[in-house]
């Protein structure tokens, strides 16, 4: 990030408490992952949280401070803290006006619900640009539909038979077309092999049991990070460790019975929705809208869509992050086989990519990801990332054979208000000119 450059939180939380501050181990929490704390009052906000806890609820006080949250944040999405031991009816009526999440004083599952929550409104804003922009276009273009379909779901159900496992198959039953058990890691391995699944069940599991491995593991592969995975919590203290272990959709055991079966629809439907819009996001073509070879956007798309992208950072007050790769091959780039080798590499940096960034081609061997509601530290971590993939990956030039690699040069900037994305591309330059020529550590591509 260059210098004099201010510091932008990763996104701006109002919190609601029942003394009305914002104040005590939540706030410390958001604070702590990045996110800045602002008053209902202050414009606004991206998410809004409205701690009910160890207080008396009604859906006429919930629907009032939810009008009001609404209004000064139309965007935002509002989710309430409860108490693991609130009543069913009362949890009901607050899943009308936003996301339930029951708590007590560990705060880390709450941490990674509202990342998941703020990257689904990412991808969701971000397929809704690249429509505007595609369609203001006097171009042909092509992408697929964004769609969702209401057959009834496939589920999948792992961990150990038992109450639990009983509760949760009488629950989803009305929902279900057919459910699969199995009772270990590499059972649920196999069974995602030879099957689609809408939605998967994770019993109570101990800490260090390989079904954790699995989740992080369906977060990673592009095939199943689609499928949404429910964990059943034993106890609300179980939670922390959950988010900790990658679990992203969380339910108390106590509550399948009331809670699982519409969850499970809806934690359904959305994902396919998010893989639709994410479909979209990675395919959508058209004349002068990706670079044939590479399989990057083109430069002037770059300045069509960037220009919108700038208008609504301002609007939003949300931060717009830049990447600048110079990949550099060991062959010659003007011979046939160099040309291919970069556009080997180029294809692999846009599968590494977020669905939501976009990345661009504005030179023979210079790229610029940008990415919206992204800092700059951020927006470095993935920088780095496609540095240590590309620097580790062994590309075959396809004539002889032979192995060549690719090395990427990086640098990264934050868009500044009303900044032109003009001027953030030259302030990228900028920064790339600055640093000096070093050959990061990589492993021989023989």
């Amino acid at each position: 990030m260059g210098e004099g450059q201010k510091i932008v939180p990763r996104a701006r939380i109002v919190c609601v408490s029942k003394d009305d501050t914002c104040v005590g181990p939540l706030t410390k929490a958001f604070v702590n992952a990045g996110y800045e704390i602002v008053a209902p009052r202050d414009g606004a906000a991206d998410l809004c949280a409205v701690d009910l806890r160890h207080q008396s609820i009604s859906s006429k006080k919930v629907k009032s401070i939810t009008a009001v949250l609404r209004h000064k944040s139309p965007d935002a999405s509002v989710f309430f803290l409860i108490d693991p031991d609130l009543d069913a009816n009362i949890r009901t009526a607050l899943r009308r006006f936003g996301q339930v999440i029951p708590a007590t004083t560990d705060n880390e599952h709450i941490i990674e619900r509202c990342r998941h929550m703020l990257r689904s409104r990412n991808i969701a804003e971000e397929a809704g640009e690249r429509i505007k922009t595609l369609s203001a276009l006097n171009k042909i273009v092509e992408f697929p539909a964004i769609e969702t379909s209401n057959k009834r779901l496939n589920i999948l159900i792992a961990g150990a038979p038992g109450p639990t496992a009983s509760a949760c198959i009488t629950a989803i039953s009305p929902f279900a077309d057919q459910y699969t058990g199995v009772l270990s890691a590499g059972q649920t391995l196999r069974a995602l092999d030879h099957q689609e699944f809408d939605a998967a069940i994770f019993l109570p599991i101990k800490q260090n049991n390989t079904l954790y491995s699995v989740t992080r593991a369906m977060r990673r592969n592009k095939k199943f990070a689609g499928i949404p995975i429910i964990h059943i919590a034993a106890t609300s203290d179980d939670l922390p460790m959950l988010a900790k272990n990658g679990a992203t959709e969380f339910l108390l055991q106590d509550h399948i019975a009331d809670d699982l079966g519409v969850k499970i629809q809806v934690t359904a439907q959305r994902y396919r929705l998010l893989r639709s819009m994410r479909g979209f996001l990675r395919t959508c073509t058209g004349v002068g809208i990706r670079d044939k070879m590479s399989g990057a956007f083109t430069a002037s798309f770059l300045a069509r869509h960037g220009a919108r992208l700038c208008v609504r950072a301002d609007q939003s007050n949300r931060p717009l992050s830049a990447a600048l790769i110079q990949l550099t091959v060991d062959s010659d780039v003007e011979t046939q086989p160099g040309r291919k080798i970069m556009h080997q590499a180029a294809r692999l940096m846009n599968r590494i990519t977020r669905a939501e960034d976009m990345t661009a081609r504005v030179g023979p061997d210079t790229f610029v990801v940008l990415c919206p509601a992204t800092t700059a530290g951020d927006v470095q971590s993935l920088a780095m990332r496609i540095d240590g993939v590309l620097s580790n990956t062994a590309f075959r030039d396809g004539q002889t054979n032979n192995l060549h690699s690719v090395t990427a040069a990086t640098a990264v900037t934050t868009r500044q208000p009303e900044m032109a994305i003009e001027e953030l591309i030259a302030m990228l330059i900028k920064e790339r000119n600055k640093q000096v020529s070093t050959t990061p550590l990589r492993q021989s591509p023989e």
